[in-house]
């Protein structure tokens, strides 16, 4: 598996973020400990690489135009993991408390070039409970010239205590934002868009995850629900990946919205309906269910969910 990290070279919008983030930093009053709180896919992880390459490597970062250089030699290190000021503990990896206590020994140790290192733990609202107490005995004693960000999706509910020891950023965009955001990386990454960006309220960085998935796996959208369903599950199956159970979610969210604007009526029914598809979606994940019975459980919902 490879460990080269992957982020835009561009950050689209959040510039009032970001220059927030330089005029603390400039003015030495960056945090200490600084939680990132916003939904998944809005560019928290994008702005903070970018933040954190402005601080390091000013000379060659584009602030006009929130540029990287990629030809820089920092931006190599980055992105090949070799940079010795930053560590990340990477999203999509289960943290175990073992990470945790290694990321503690690395912190006896101090970067050569005596700049500012910068930790950043992404998802810590997925972390088991002891990876947080472990984690939570280092915020509270951090040294000098080490900074840790925490990256928090609200996709669970973050521990109290770690959020008692951060300074917390609230990162949002406005549905303008997040429209022309997704219309940037479509004509920057030169792909057709599949999934309708427009009118879901999905992040931009979801969006992206979501219609490669499509393109990947020819999922054709306009195909009906239970056919998407049954693709991405068994590919789930197959590789364990949990991006294509979240895509699953999204489109039973998207599929059931559909009917409630056309069987108003029915309104408390297909809400059950939708919420028990999304828990056995869950529950194949959490107790590795049998394909096959999850797939006819909910093609028993969508028999009385159709279009």
């Amino acid at each position: 598996m490879s460990n080269k990290l992957d982020f835009n070279n561009k950050l689209f919008g959040l510039d009032s973020h970001f220059n927030n983030l330089v005029n603390l930093y400039n003015s030495d009053i960056f945090p200490k400990v600084t939680l990132f709180s916003g939904k998944k896919g809005i560019g928290k992880y994008t702005l903070i690489l970018h933040f954190l390459t402005y601080v390091l490597d000013k000379e060659n970062y584009d602030i006009n135009n929130k540029e990287v250089d990629q030809k820089s030699i920092f931006t190599t290190q980055l992105i090949n993991s070799l940079c010795q000021n930053i560590i990340i503990l990477k999203k999509n990896t289960t943290i175990k408390i073992d990470d945790i206590r290694l990321l503690k020994k690395k912190l006896l140790t101090q970067p050569l070039n005596n700049k500012p290192r910068f930790i950043i733990l992404d998802e810590v609202e997925l972390y088991n409970i002891n990876s947080l107490n472990a984690l939570l005995k280092i915020l509270e004693e951090p040294s000098k010239n080490n900074y840790f960000i925490l990256i928090n999706n609200q996709e669970k509910n973050l521990l109290d205590t770690i959020r008692s020891r951060s300074i917390e950023t609230k990162v949002y965009i406005k549905n303008s934002e997040r429209i022309q955001i997704a219309n940037s990386l479509i004509k920057q990454n030169q792909i057709e868009p599949i999934i309708d960006f427009i009118d879901t309220n999905i992040s931009p960085g979801t969006f992206l995850i979501y219609n490669n998935i499509c393109s990947d796996n020819n999922i054709n959208i306009d195909s009906n629900f239970i056919t998407k369903i049954q693709i991405l599950l068994k590919l789930y199956k197959k590789s364990k990946n949990i991006l294509f159970i979240k895509s699953s979610i999204f489109f039973t969210e998207q599929h059931f919205y559909k009917i409630s604007l056309i069987k108003k009526d029915k309104l408390d029914m297909l809400i059950n309906m939708k919420t028990d598809i999304i828990k056995n979606l869950n529950d194949l994940v959490t107790y590795n269910l049998n394909l096959n019975l999850v797939l006819n459980s909910i093609l028993t919902y969508f028999n009385y969910a159709k279009e």
